[in-house]
Parts: structure tokens; C-alpha cells; sequence
């Protein structure tokens, strides 16, 4: 959240829209990880290699609502498949495997959801 205020902010965009009424909604998902990150602490103070994953795990299952407001297939996807792929992936492989994936797969991520935006704009 900090950094999507110093983004908006660089590129002069307005970042609370008090006109959509979804941007309290966007606003409320985004503060919901907040909550999720308890159980990133509870699991670092038990099982410590695990954290990455279990960061990973909670990343890709708070899309879920987002693929909703946006309606993106992208993020209803990741929310599905990063969950799954990442508790495969800690459980199977070293951390810094799952973070390479991360990685990896948010470029990806990034790059799909720029096409998909493209695709919306031109309708």
C-alpha cells in the first residue's frame, strides 16, 4: 500500500476516487492481507523455512476478490493457481525456489494483466 501511494503520487494519479463507489471495496480487500499476515507471523515463529511460502500462498489467495472488481481472468487464475502451486513447491523445494517462482511468475502476472487492460481500453 505504501508504494501504491508514492507511485500514484510520481504519476499524479488520484489515488482515492470517492466517485466509485468500488474503491471503498478495492480499498477493504487490500487491507483484508493485513489480516493474513497474523498467520505468515505464526507460522514464522513455528516453522521459519516455510515463511516464503506461506507469503506466497496468502499473495495468491487475496487476488480472488480483485479478479472480481476488475474483472480479470488473470486474477482470478493466480488466486487459484499460486496457492496451489506455491504450498507444491514449499513443500517439495528449498525457499528460495518458491521465491524464484514468485519472481518469475509476478513479471508474468504483470505483463498478462498490461494486455488484459489493453484488450478492456479498446472496447
Amino acid at each position: 500500500m505504501p508504494i501504491a501511494v508514492i507511485i500514484t503520487r510520481l504519476l499524479g494519479i488520484k489515488l482515492n476516487n470517492n466517485e466509485n463507489p468500488l474503491n471503498k471495496v478495492g480499498f477493504l480487500f487490500t487491507l483484508n492481507e493485513g489480516l493474513y499476515i497474523l498467520i505468515a507471523c505464526y507460522v514464522y515463529s513455528i516453522v521459519p523455512d516455510k515463511l516464503i511460502m506461506i507469503l506466497a500462498m496468502i499473495f495468491g489467495a487475496h487476488l480472488l476478490p480483485f479478479g472480481w472488481l476488475y474483472r480479470s481472468k488473470m486474477y482470478v487464475f493466480s488466486s487459484v493457481f499460486l496457492p496451489i502451486v506455491s504450498l507444491v513447491l514449499g513443500i517439495l523445494y528449498a525457499p528460495w525456489i518458491v521465491a524464484l517462482f514468485m519472481m518469475v511468475y509476478e513479471i508474468l502476472f504483470t505483463v498478462v494483466l498490461c494486455i488484459e487492460n489493453k484488450q478492456l481500453l479498446k472496447f
